[in-house]
């Protein structure tokens, strides 16, 4: 296809990894970087679906997304803002950057250009990232921990001793005050649980994820801000760490689309099959232009989501477009990856 020798030269220079693809998603040509940075020799990928570069739990989805794209094609960056992987001969994967651009050649079926760049050096990154988000969940349950065995337990022996002196025949007083200072102390007790709840949530420890989730979507409609449940009961099929996960990039989607959506409800949906759980927020605000925020950098709060869902070997995807509202999707493998596909 591309047998114009000055073009192959060029085209084999080139620091990213280059991929021509069709329609059907099968590979026309390719560039050498293709070899260094994959370990398929260019010739073995020619005729080969393009999803055999993808991480094997990504597979099935990023098909759906090969066709949506052939709806309306666009020069573009793939998961604008997002943490994309590649996966390679050997199994091992790695993270990349994409940029896709529809080309028509004069003869033929329309075909898309790929540039692949290699984002291995910021692997340091990504691990210093990932103690950083242990170190963090590990002080906010040391914090709670505190709060919860000590402040709380402080704050119950009070109420017990104050309700015990209020019914003694020697106590006197208004009663209205007494009243007045009982549900105060009521109220400091329920505020520290909430806010221990906040800094780590117990429940997801002893109870599970689906219960944890709805008692935050009770904190928020309690607050004015409506969510609206359907979920399934994971129970355990989740480790605690895939469960925390999860439960954050809900927590942090609710709160932004309480503060920016301008809506007053968000709907949360929890699904399952054989491999996989997802979970999906959505709201019908004022929506936003995803590219507009990753390159104004303002959307640390989403990079930051997607970083959770990479460290659990997730996908997540964010769709939102202005005046439809946002959804955000997140898909969990149920089942540890072997041990060549775990650095996600």
């Amino acid at each position: 296809m591309l047998a114009d020798r000055l073009l192959r030269e060029v085209l084999d220079t080139l620091p990213d990894a280059i991929l021509v693809v069709d329609e059907g998603g099968v590979i026309r040509e390719a560039n050498e970087r293709v070899t260094s940075m994959f370990g398929w020799d260019r010739r073995e990928l020619i005729e080969r679906n393009v999803d055999l570069l993808v991480p094997f739990q990504h597979r099935a989805r990023h098909a759906e997304l090969r066709a949506e794209y052939a709806r309306r094609p666009l020069a573009r960056p793939m998961g604008s803002g997002m943490l994309l992987h590649g996966e390679r001969k050997d199994g091992s994967q790695f993270p990349v950057e994409i940029a896709l651009s529809p080309w028509q050649p004069d003869a033929g079926e329309p075909m898309v250009v790929c540039a692949v760049r290699d984002l291995s050096l910021f692997d340091r990154w990504r691990s210093m990232s990932m103690a950083r988000v242990e170190a963090v969940e590990a002080e906010r349950t040391r914090i709670a921990a505190e709060l919860h065995d000590d402040i709380v337990q402080q704050m119950v022996f009070i109420k017990h001793r104050f309700t015990t002196l209020r019914n003694a025949e020697s106590v006197f007083g208004d009663d209205d005050s007494l009243l007045e200072l009982g549900s105060a102390i009521d109220h400091t007790i329920a505020s520290i649980e909430r806010i221990c709840r906040g800094l780590t949530p117990l429940e997801l420890k002893h109870f599970g994820l689906t219960l944890a989730l709805k008692i935050l979507f009770r904190e928020y409609s309690e607050a004015g801000f409506k969510v609206r449940g359907k979920l399934v009961d994971v129970g355990r099929d989740l480790d605690l760490a895939k469960a925390l996960a999860l439960f954050r990039i809900v927590q942090e989607s609710l709160s932004n689309a309480r503060e920016h959506s301008g809506a007053d409800e968000a709907l949360v949906t929890m699904t399952r099959d054989a491999d996989w759980v997802q979970v999906e927020v959505k709201d019908t605000g004022v929506g936003f232009e995803t590219a507009a925020v990753a390159s104004s950098g303002s959307g640390i709060g989403l990079l930051g989501m997607s970083e959770r869902a990479a460290m659990i070997g997730g996908l997540f995807e964010l769709r939102s477009t202005p005046g439809e509202g946002t959804r955000i999707r997140v898909r969990v493998p149920v089942a540890e990856p072997a041990r060549a596909e775990e650095e996600l």
